[in-house]
């Protein structure tokens, strides 16, 4: 934009000094046939002074005797450049002419080599960029860049660096994660194969009981159902947080949903005798994947009926609101204690009122709630309650 403003102004300037050229030009040569009538007429007057009249009507009206000149062979410029006063006239027309055309020649050749250094250091500055790229130094600072010829080049590259430099945090972020998850199950797998290891050495004893041989067997098989339900969530956990799936976004009605994951739950609550209150809404729907989300809320009822007393008392509700289909599960057992409820979502953490959890159930929960664009909070007293709120916003659609 710049430029072109400048190369206006040039263009603009040019052509007044050309009209300054032009009006000048005919200024002097108005002059120099002032003083060449200027001239004659004295001469004539001189000798004639009787025809003074006749030739200052001839020379008001000159068609008359346009002829005259063409007789002699003096009807143009060129056949008057004899005369010693004209040739002044004409070398001062030619120097100014030339003087306009070598300036203006220099102006734009000045012009031009100025647009040329600046695209070259333009050029410069996306090569350096670019180089910047491939050494992986990925910094862009807007600032650098002016609007010019190459901002179009200019605009795509920042869009490939975005892309780039995105796609490099979440490949960093994947690695981290992937380390995690290592981490954790290294960690989480250490006890029970130790545990193992020290049951098959005792079994190996050949003093061993039939007694103790079957509480040793016993307990070999609670260790391995608890690698097998700790390596699965840790694999369900590590599929949604790195992205290795795609969740679905089917519109799902709450009401078969959350039957589904009740059915799912029925042995577990038959054991406590823990009674589901479900206040039912036939016509809200949410969308999303309706496996992943059996899943999800699946681990939070669950939660709650581990921690429910014998007889207790589970209620489920939901409603629409304009903004998100809410659904509250809320239990009457033992509760959460205050310390522990900014940190039940973390993995592996474990409150003091779930020492035999794994601590993984409702990080999954959350990181698969998460992905669903919804929004999990909750609240609790210890021996009274503890109700999980769950927000499905409706923007998901």
């Amino acid at each position: 934009m710049k430029r072109n403003k400048a190369f206006m102004i040039l263009l603009f300037i040019f052509i007044l000094s050309g009209l300054f050229i032009t009006q000048t030009a005919y200024y002097l040569s108005k002059q120099k046939v002032i003083e060449n009538n200027n001239h004659i007429v004295s001469s004539l007057l001189n000798s004639h002074p009787e025809l003074e009249s006749e030739i200052i009507n001839i020379l008001k009206n000159p068609s008359e005797t346009s002829q005259v000149l063409e007789k002699y062979g003096l009807e143009n410029l060129e056949s008057l450049e004899y005369l010693e006063d004209m040739k002044p006239y004409h070398l001062k027309f030619i120097t100014l002419f030339g003087v306009y055309i070598v300036s203006f020649t220099l102006l734009f050749a000045l012009y031009f080599y100025v647009l040329k250094k600046k695209r070259t250091s333009e050029i410069k500055k996306l090569d350096k960029y670019l180089f910047s790229l491939l050494s992986s130094e990925i910094k862009v600072d807007l600032k650098d860049f002016e609007n010019g010829e190459l901002k179009s080049l200019q605009n795509d590259l920042m869009k490939v660096t975005s892309r780039l430099k995105n796609a490099l945090d979440a490949s960093s972020q994947s690695k981290k994660e992937l380390s995690k998850n290592l981490a954790d199950i290294s960690h989480q797998l250490k006890t029970p194969l130790t545990s193992l290891s020290i049951i098959n050495e005792a079994l190996s004893s050949p003093n061993i009981t039939e007694e103790t041989k079957q509480e040793f067997l016993k307990k070999q098989t609670e260790v391995i159902d608890h690698m097998q339900t700790l390596i699965i969530s840790l694999l369900k956990v590590s599929q949604i947080e790195s992205g290795s799936i795609t969740l679905k976004k089917d519109k799902i009605k709450m009401k078969e949903l959350i039957h589904n994951v009740l059915s799912s739950l029925d042995t577990l609550r038959m054991s406590k005798n823990v009674e589901v209150s479900v206040k039912q809404n036939d016509d809200i729907f949410i969308i999303g994947d309706a496996e992943w989300l059996k899943e999800a809320l699946g681990n939070i009822i669950k939660n709650g009926i581990e921690h429910s007393k014998e007889n207790g008392l589970i209620e489920i509700k939901w409603q629409d609101t304009p903004i998100y289909v809410e659904l509250t599960i809320k239990d009457y057992g033992t509760g959460i204690e205050k310390k522990d409820l900014p940190h039940i979502f973390e993995r592996f953490y474990k409150s003091s009122s779930s020492k035999d959890s794994i601590g993984i159930g409702l990080n999954l929960a959350k990181s698969i709630l998460d992905k669903t664009f919804a929004n999990i909070k909750v609240q609790s007293k210890v021996n009274k309650f503890t109700e999980f709120t769950i927000h499905f916003y409706k923007t998901n659609v």
